[in-house]
């Protein structure tokens, strides 16, 4: 009877993972995935699904370059209550001030945001509750998210490349 009960355990196990790997898919990653980016113009960008959400990369133009929103019109200017890596505690939020690189979640209600480049000041928008975000994810004052959008880990491996890597502990 035991036997029974021990074979049937393991055939549940093996008829299980597959499930389980389709749940979380970043159990299964190598922990990095490259993301090429030379193939994007000024005002176009480029999903890529990484652990189970999906990264933004928005290739800015000239237009974004310029100054953007007043700092009074921005409810976190200098990302001080953002979750980013080190490297994005600048105006740019990136390591080049022409790519943005972030995860496509509002951070009010996690709905997926957009991109309009045809709003100079505000060309990320969420479509669930209209909050608007300037070319370097931070949030508009009158926007219902009070936080920037997250940036996640990454670092460049060429001139249209970068590396997403899993965090590190701190």
């Amino acid at each position: 009877m035991r036997w029974v009960q021990g074979f049937s355990i393991t055939g549940l196990g093996f008829l299980a993972y597959p499930f389980f790997k389709v749940l979380m898919p970043g159990l299964s990653e190598d922990g990095f995935l490259d993301v090429e980016f030379g193939d994007l113009r000024p005002g176009e960008s480029k999903s890529v699904a990484w652990l189970g959400r999906t990264v933004i990369v928005f290739k800015r133009g000239r237009r974004w370059l310029a100054p953007g929103p007043e700092v009074t019109e921005l409810k976190d200017p200098e990302s001080l209550e953002s979750r980013q890596p080190t490297f994005a505690q600048n105006a740019a939020r990136s390591y080049r001030d022409d790519v943005f690189i972030f995860y496509s979640n509002c951070t009010h209600l996690g709905c997926e945001v957009a991109i309009a480049p045809e709003r100079w000041e505000a060309p990320i928008q969420c479509p669930c509750h209209q909050s608007g975000f300037d070319a370097s994810g931070r949030v508009l004052r009158n926007a219902a998210a009070t936080l920037n959008l997250e940036v996640p880990n990454y670092r460049p491996v060429s001139a249209n490349a970068v590396r997403l890597e899993r965090s590190r502990p701190t």
